[in-house]
């Protein structure tokens, strides 16, 4: 299966100001700033959103879910 690190992060949404939590979120979307606190990779125009938690996701979870959609496909095929 895949071996590259997923989180769910909670950030504070660059749009509307609330917190949002961004689910099994890859690795190559956080990074650390200059003042060394991790920040969230949005989008093109969004790319140093203030993060409020990062909880890593279990490789068990990810591998689960890529069993899952082996064997049942996705909702969007």
């Amino acid at each position: 299966m895949t071996t590259k690190k997923h989180f769910d992060v909670t950030i504070i949404c660059p749009i509307r100001g609330n917190e949002v939590t961004h689910k099994h979120v890859s690795s190559d979307s956080l990074r650390q700033n200059d003042s060394g606190e991790t920040v969230f990779r949005y989008n093109d125009h969004y790319d140093s959103c203030e993060v409020i938690s990062v909880v890593e996701v279990p490789q068990s979870k990810m591998d689960a879910m890529a069993r899952y959609f082996e064997k049942y496909g996705t909702a969007n095929e």
